[in-house]
């Protein structure tokens, strides 16, 4: 609480400008740089195929990897925009 209260202070003693971005689903629907596999749920997995994996194309929420490719993929986009990374 206290940096965001000293960020709001630097602001207003600056008169500049501050914007706030909602990313409340920042770890679903990524895309993954490596290869990821799950098994399939068994309510999902017929009982003739087995022991079988899917391999993830996007992260899932609770992934190990998601917190990377969501910060990766949001820091490019405001790198783009032209915000500079503190």
């Amino acid at each position: 609480m206290n940096t965001i209260r000293t960020i709001l202070l630097l602001v207003a003693y600056f008169e500049g400008e501050l914007q706030q971005f909602d990313v409340k689903n920042a770890f679903l629907h990524r895309q993954l740089e490596e290869e990821v596999y799950m098994e399939i749920p068994p309510c999902f997995r017929p009982i003739e195929e087995g022991n079988k994996v899917c391999r993830l194309n996007k992260a899932l929420y609770g992934l190990k990897q998601s917190p990377r490719a969501s910060f990766g993929r949001l820091t490019q986009v405001m790198i783009s925009m032209g915000y500079r990374q503190s």
